[in-house]
Protein backbone atom coordinates (compact mmCIF):
# COMPACT_ATOMS: atom_id res chain seq x y z
CA UNK A 1 0.00 0.00 0.00
CA UNK A 2 3.07 2.58 0.49
CA UNK A 3 6.09 1.60 -0.68
CA UNK A 4 9.22 3.85 -0.01
CA UNK A 5 12.26 4.16 -1.85
CA UNK A 6 15.67 5.83 -1.06
CA UNK A 7 13.40 8.70 -0.02
CA UNK A 8 15.31 11.57 1.19
CA UNK A 9 14.05 15.32 1.79
CA UNK A 10 17.35 17.74 2.36
CA UNK A 11 17.89 17.79 6.34
CA UNK A 12 14.67 15.88 6.88
CA UNK A 13 15.06 12.57 5.68
CA UNK A 14 17.82 10.36 4.60
CA UNK A 15 17.38 7.22 2.38
CA UNK A 16 14.76 5.96 3.86
CA UNK A 17 13.25 2.46 2.91
CA UNK A 18 10.23 1.43 3.93
CA UNK A 19 7.37 -0.89 2.96
CA UNK A 20 3.79 -0.70 4.71
CA UNK A 21 1.31 -3.21 3.61
CA UNK A 22 -1.97 -1.72 5.96
CA UNK A 23 -3.21 -1.56 9.53
CA UNK A 24 -2.26 0.62 11.87
CA UNK A 25 1.62 1.64 11.70
CA UNK A 26 2.96 4.04 14.68
CA UNK A 27 5.54 6.66 13.36
CA UNK A 28 8.01 7.50 16.62
CA UNK A 29 10.40 9.57 17.46
CA UNK A 30 12.24 12.91 18.60
CA UNK A 31 11.28 16.22 17.40
CA UNK A 32 13.29 16.35 13.42
CA UNK A 33 12.90 12.66 13.75
CA UNK A 34 11.40 13.00 9.62
CA UNK A 35 8.03 11.77 11.18
CA UNK A 36 5.61 15.04 9.82
CA UNK A 37 7.77 15.23 6.94
CA UNK A 38 7.28 11.36 5.67
CA UNK A 39 3.17 12.06 6.19
CA UNK A 40 3.84 15.34 3.89
CA UNK A 41 5.68 13.51 1.26
CA UNK A 42 2.86 10.89 1.03
CA UNK A 43 0.12 13.41 1.22
CA UNK A 44 1.79 14.85 -1.99
CA UNK A 45 2.52 18.23 0.52
CA UNK A 46 6.12 17.89 -0.24
CA UNK A 47 8.56 16.77 -3.27
CA UNK A 48 11.51 14.41 -2.42
CA UNK A 49 14.49 15.15 -3.07
CA UNK A 50 15.79 12.11 -4.10
CA UNK A 51 14.02 8.35 -4.33
CA UNK A 52 10.48 7.82 -4.77
CA UNK A 53 7.14 6.85 -2.64
CA UNK A 54 4.30 4.99 -4.18
CA UNK A 55 0.64 5.27 -2.70
CA UNK A 56 -1.65 2.52 -3.31
CA UNK A 57 0.48 2.26 -6.33
CA UNK A 58 0.12 5.90 -7.78
CA UNK A 59 2.35 8.73 -7.05
CA UNK A 60 1.38 11.10 -4.02
CA UNK A 61 0.75 13.84 -5.66
CA UNK A 62 -2.08 11.78 -8.47
CA UNK A 63 -5.23 13.88 -7.74
CA UNK A 64 -6.72 10.80 -8.41
CA UNK A 65 -5.75 9.71 -4.27
CA UNK A 66 -7.29 12.67 -2.96
CA UNK A 67 -10.81 10.88 -2.15
CA UNK A 68 -8.49 7.41 -1.23
CA UNK A 69 -6.33 9.70 1.50
CA UNK A 70 -6.95 11.78 4.73
CA UNK A 71 -4.27 14.19 5.99
CA UNK A 72 -4.01 15.97 8.80
CA UNK A 73 -0.94 18.00 10.09
CA UNK A 74 0.31 18.69 13.15
CA UNK A 75 -1.49 22.20 13.00
CA UNK A 76 -4.57 21.62 11.06
CA UNK A 77 -5.93 25.21 9.08
CA UNK A 78 -9.90 25.99 10.32
CA UNK A 79 -11.64 28.82 9.05
CA UNK A 80 -12.11 30.56 12.54
CA UNK A 81 -15.31 32.55 11.40
CA UNK A 82 -17.06 29.53 10.11
CA UNK A 83 -19.60 27.19 12.77
CA UNK A 84 -18.54 23.53 13.21
CA UNK A 85 -21.15 22.49 11.15
CA UNK A 86 -20.23 25.12 8.48
CA UNK A 87 -16.67 22.80 8.46
CA UNK A 88 -18.27 19.23 8.31
CA UNK A 89 -20.70 20.20 5.49
CA UNK A 90 -18.16 21.66 3.53
CA UNK A 91 -16.07 18.66 3.92
CA UNK A 92 -18.92 16.33 2.96
CA UNK A 93 -19.37 18.39 -0.03
CA UNK A 94 -16.19 18.40 -1.55
CA UNK A 95 -15.82 14.54 -1.11
CA UNK A 96 -19.06 13.94 -2.46
CA UNK A 97 -20.40 11.84 0.61
CA UNK A 98 -24.11 12.05 2.23
CA UNK A 99 -25.56 12.89 5.43
CA UNK A 100 -25.06 9.86 6.75
CA UNK A 101 -21.08 9.91 6.48
CA UNK A 102 -21.57 13.81 8.39
CA UNK A 103 -23.69 12.12 11.03
CA UNK A 104 -21.21 9.31 11.94
CA UNK A 105 -18.12 11.85 11.85
CA UNK A 106 -20.00 14.26 14.41
CA UNK A 107 -20.49 10.85 16.33
CA UNK A 108 -17.23 9.49 16.68
CA UNK A 109 -16.02 12.25 17.77
CA UNK A 110 -18.56 13.64 20.08
CA UNK A 111 -19.09 17.18 18.47
CA UNK A 112 -22.86 17.15 18.74
CA UNK A 113 -22.25 19.74 21.97
CA UNK A 114 -20.85 22.54 19.80
CA UNK A 115 -21.71 22.15 15.93
CA UNK A 116 -23.41 26.25 16.22
CA UNK A 117 -20.57 27.49 17.55
CA UNK A 118 -17.73 29.30 15.90
CA UNK A 119 -14.31 27.72 14.91
CA UNK A 120 -12.67 30.54 16.51
CA UNK A 121 -14.12 30.22 19.98
CA UNK A 122 -13.78 26.47 20.59
CA UNK A 123 -11.17 24.97 22.79
CA UNK A 124 -8.27 23.84 21.16
CA UNK A 125 -9.12 19.87 21.72
CA UNK A 126 -12.65 20.70 20.16
CA UNK A 127 -11.04 22.41 17.25
CA UNK A 128 -8.89 18.91 17.16
CA UNK A 129 -11.84 16.48 17.50
CA UNK A 130 -13.58 18.36 14.80
CA UNK A 131 -10.56 19.08 12.07
CA UNK A 132 -10.51 14.67 13.09
CA UNK A 133 -14.31 14.52 11.94
CA UNK A 134 -13.72 16.15 8.42
CA UNK A 135 -10.46 14.93 8.06
CA UNK A 136 -11.85 11.10 8.15
CA UNK A 137 -15.53 11.54 7.06
CA UNK A 138 -16.00 8.96 4.78
CA UNK A 139 -13.57 6.35 5.93
CA UNK A 140 -10.80 7.36 2.70
CA UNK A 141 -8.23 3.92 2.62
CA UNK A 142 -5.46 5.68 3.88
CA UNK A 143 -5.50 7.84 7.15
CA UNK A 144 -2.08 10.16 7.27
CA UNK A 145 -2.41 11.79 11.11
CA UNK A 146 0.30 13.88 12.96
CA UNK A 147 0.17 13.63 15.75
CA UNK A 148 -3.58 13.26 15.74
CA UNK A 149 -4.04 13.25 19.73
CA UNK A 150 -1.43 15.74 21.24
CA UNK A 151 -4.16 18.24 21.95
CA UNK A 152 -6.90 15.66 23.18
CA UNK A 153 -8.00 15.08 26.33
CA UNK A 154 -8.70 11.19 27.66
CA UNK A 155 -12.15 11.50 26.50
CA UNK A 156 -11.22 12.79 22.77
CA UNK A 157 -8.03 10.24 22.71
CA UNK A 158 -10.41 7.36 23.46
CA UNK A 159 -13.01 8.67 20.84
CA UNK A 160 -10.17 8.61 18.27
CA UNK A 161 -8.82 5.09 18.99
CA UNK A 162 -11.98 3.57 18.80
CA UNK A 163 -12.65 5.25 15.19
CA UNK A 164 -9.35 3.64 14.41
CA UNK A 165 -10.29 0.01 15.91
CA UNK A 166 -13.47 0.73 13.73
CA UNK A 167 -11.75 1.60 10.44
CA UNK A 168 -11.10 -1.99 8.96
CA UNK A 169 -9.36 -2.27 6.29
CA UNK A 170 -6.94 -0.07 4.99
CA UNK A 171 -3.59 2.42 6.00
CA UNK A 172 -3.49 4.33 9.29
CA UNK A 173 0.19 6.25 9.48
CA UNK A 174 -0.13 7.99 12.77
CA UNK A 175 2.98 10.15 14.16
CA UNK A 176 2.58 9.23 17.48
CA UNK A 177 2.51 11.95 20.91
CA UNK A 178 3.33 9.35 23.22
CA UNK A 179 4.64 5.83 24.33
CA UNK A 180 1.62 5.14 25.64
CA UNK A 181 -0.56 4.98 22.66
CA UNK A 182 2.71 2.54 20.64
CA UNK A 183 0.54 0.08 21.80
CA UNK A 184 -2.23 0.39 20.01
CA UNK A 185 -0.95 0.18 16.50
CA UNK A 186 0.03 -3.16 14.98
CA UNK A 187 3.93 -1.83 13.56
CA UNK A 188 6.31 1.18 14.80
CA UNK A 189 8.38 2.31 12.68
CA UNK A 190 11.39 4.33 14.84
CA UNK A 191 12.74 7.35 12.84
CA UNK A 192 16.00 9.34 14.51
CA UNK A 193 17.38 12.32 12.19
CA UNK A 194 15.65 11.50 9.60
CA UNK A 195 16.91 7.53 9.15
CA UNK A 196 14.92 4.47 9.88
CA UNK A 197 16.51 2.81 13.34
CA UNK A 198 14.42 -0.18 13.83
CA UNK A 199 10.68 -1.05 12.74
CA UNK A 200 8.17 -4.22 14.03
CA UNK A 201 5.35 -4.82 15.77
CA UNK A 202 5.35 -2.74 19.37
CA UNK A 203 5.67 -6.39 21.44
CA UNK A 204 8.86 -7.14 19.62
CA UNK A 205 10.25 -3.09 19.32
CA UNK A 206 9.39 -2.16 22.82
CA UNK A 207 9.04 -5.50 24.61
CA UNK A 208 5.46 -7.20 25.48
CA UNK A 209 5.77 -5.50 29.25
CA UNK A 210 7.89 -2.57 27.84
CA UNK A 211 11.63 -3.77 28.76
CA UNK A 212 12.91 -2.38 25.96
CA UNK A 213 11.22 1.06 26.81
CA UNK A 214 14.74 2.17 28.61
CA UNK A 215 17.03 1.06 25.77
CA UNK A 216 14.07 3.21 23.18
CA UNK A 217 13.93 6.34 25.64
CA UNK A 218 18.20 6.50 25.71
CA UNK A 219 18.77 5.22 22.09
CA UNK A 220 16.06 7.54 20.23
CA UNK A 221 15.38 10.53 22.68
CA UNK A 222 18.66 10.80 24.94
CA UNK A 223 17.18 10.32 27.82
CA UNK A 224 16.78 7.99 30.99
CA UNK A 225 13.40 6.35 31.25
Amino acid sequence: MVVVEELSKRGRLKGLNLRLSGGVVGLLGPNGAGKSTLLALLAGRLRPDRGRALLLGRSPRDPGLLPLRAYLPQTPRLFPHLRAREVLVLAQRIKGLGPQALEEAVDRMGLEGFMDRKVGALSGGQRQRLALAASLMGNPAVWLLDEPTAALDPKGRERFWAWVEAKGQGLVAVALHSLEEAYKTQHLVLLKGGVLLEEGPPQLVLGQRGERIPWLMEVLYEESA
